[in-house]
This record gives C-alpha cells, sequence and structure tokens, in this order.
C-alpha cells in the first residue's frame, strides 16, 4: 500500500516535517514549473499545429496557478508552522490572549484545505486538455516534453497533497491544540 512508503512522515515533528516539504516538495516543484515554462515558450516559438500550441497556452495559465500555490505555501505556511512550533515550544496559551495574538489558526488549516481543492481542479483541467499521444497525429517532440514535464508536476502535486492532507494537516490542529488555539 501507497500509505506505508510515507509512514516515516508520521513520527516527523510539525517543523522538521514542513522544512521537508520545502525542500523536497516546494522548490522542485518550482524548479519544475522553471523548466515547464521554457518549454511552453520553446513550442510557441516553433511553427506546430494549433492543439499543441492551445496546450502550451493552457500549461503557462497551470503552471502561474501552481507558483502561485507554492508561494502561497512558502510566504504564508511555512512561517505560520515556525510562529505555532514556536508556540508551542513556549507553552504559549492562546485562551489566556487579550487580542494580542493576532494569529488566525483556524483559518490556517481551512485555507490549506481550500487551495488543495482548487489546484486539484486546475490539474484537471489541464489533464482534461491533453491531447492523447498514441493518436495518429504527430506531435513536435517539444509537445511531448513538456507533457512529460506537466505529468511530473501533477505527481508532485498529488503527493504533496498526500502529505500535506495526512501528515502536515493533523500535525498543525495537534499543535494548535497545544497552546488551546481553537478555545479562543
Amino acid at each position: 500500500m501507497a500509505v506505508k512508503i510515507y509512514e516515516e512522515y508520521k513520527n516527523i515533528a510539525l517543523k522538521p516535517f514542513a522544512e521537508k516539504l520545502q525542500s523536497e516538495y516546494y522548490n522542485a516543484i518550482e524548479i519544475s514549473c522553471a523548466a515547464s515554462k521554457l518549454q511552453c515558450e520553446k513550442i510557441k516559438s516553433i511553427e506546430i499545429s494549433e492543439s499543441p500550441l492551445q496546450y502550451a497556452v493552457l500549461c503557462l495559465n497551470v503552471i502561474a496557478e501552481i507558483e502561485k500555490h507554492v508561494s502561497n505555501r512558502k510566504q504564508i505556511y511555512m512561517p505560520y508552522v515556525h510562529t505555532l512550533t514556536e508556540k508551542v515550544r513556549d507553552s504559549h496559551d492562546c485562551t489566556n490572549c487579550s487580542g494580542s495574538c493576532k494569529i488566525n489558526h483556524n483559518m490556517h488549516i481551512l485555507d490549506l484545505n481550500a487551495t488543495n481543492e482548487e489546484m486539484t481542479k486546475v490539474l484537471s483541467r489541464l489533464q482534461l486538455s491533453t491531447l492523447p499521444l498514441y493518436s495518429e497525429t504527430m506531435y513536435p517532440d517539444a509537445y511531448r516534453v513538456l507533457r512529460s514535464n506537466m505529468t511530473m508536476l501533477e505527481t508532485n502535486l498529488t503527493e504533496l497533497f498526500f502529505l500535506e492532507n495526512n501528515y502536515l494537516i493533523p500535525k498543525i490542529a495537534e499543535a494548535q491544540k497545544n497552546i488551546n488555539a481553537g478555545n479562543r
């Protein structure tokens, strides 16, 4: 079963787990996005049929959304995880906050789930527009490379969603529980 592959993540503390996600997924996805954008530009620069060109344009739109998604994770959730970890370490108790605790803890988990659902829809849209490689039409190698790049991005994002949903979010929820964040 695939879940056993990720079993090691269950015992990693929140902050090191989030840092592992950043180094193994967020950064890797950014690199894949950059390579895919270059491939899209290559397709746009050669004279080819309309279908691969439309696919390249769609991929550029999807890549922009993926980059936004990853940037959101790195700029909002990584700092939140660090702050949350510090609060747990310092035995912070949110029930004692007199309005100075400006972190809206519950919204972070809701937003994580919502953005993962949005990205799943984006990836589904991309899959629906993919041209079949087995058709009788000959597509240029540039298209095949782009399609392979996008498949890798999809795989990495699918793994990332699994890890966030099954490990990161429960770890964040547990840390929030430890500081009584839900009791405000």
